[in-house]
């Protein structure tokens, strides 16, 4: 069609055609263009395309989280948390992206429709992929202030937590750290377990 398109409507009767109207391409309404909040980088789930492993990206990531002052933090999230940061996740732990969709709280249908359209993910998965990375952020703090510097070099910090998030503890009522990241007073029990875990975790 011309940058001009015409709506014709054929006249039952006669099998003439009228010309119900035109409208200019340019004046179509244009989908939104959602900027991406500068914590989350860019194009985080291609490794090629920031020189650096998905692991690097995801340690990255989190130094940023552990950095960000907290009205930082919420602008990311209000601002919408990119799909290619579950991928990246994914990636850098070794998990399937689907056990990250599941502890983010969102369906594999949405995801994809989302990630299709450009769009970030649903606002409470997005608090919760927040919450895993600022626990992650917690426990990075606490292993450099009472870890053994060498002993870290080695440790799987994020393959260890991956898996960790996962295991039900009595300490939660037999629920799962990943179950806990729903509200805030479930990521501050899961923040106090960590606390109670201080020294043990490389062990």
């Amino acid at each position: 069609m011309a940058a001009t398109d015409e709506i014709i409507v054929a006249h039952r009767s006669g099998g003439g055609a009228e010309k119900l109207g035109t409208k200019s391409v340019a004046e179509r309404p244009q989908p939104a263009v959602r900027k991406i909040h500068v914590l989350w980088g860019k194009k985080l789930g291609q490794s090629g395309s920031t020189g650096k492993t998905p692991l690097l990206q995801l340690r990255a990531l989190v130094e940023r989280v552990r950095e960000a002052p907290g009205v930082q933090l919420y602008d990311a999230v209000e601002a919408g948390v990119p799909t290619d940061v579950v991928k990246m996740i994914a990636r850098a732990t070794g998990e399937p992206a689907s056990v990250i969709m599941g502890l983010a709280g969102v369906s594999q249908t949405t995801f994809v429709r989302n990630e299709a359209a450009n769009k970030p993910l649903p606002d409470v998965a997005g608090h919760r992929i927040m919450a895993y990375l600022r626990l992650l952020a917690t426990l990075r703090r606490m292993l450099d202030e009472s870890g053994d510097p060498e002993q870290m070099k080695t440790f799987d910090l994020e393959g260890w937590f991956a898996r960790w998030v996962h295991e039900k503890l009595p300490e939660l009522g037999d629920k799962t750290p990943a179950d806990m990241l729903r509200n805030p007073e479930g990521q501050r029990a899961v923040e106090q377990v960590l606390e109670r875990m201080r020294g043990g975790l490389a062990a």
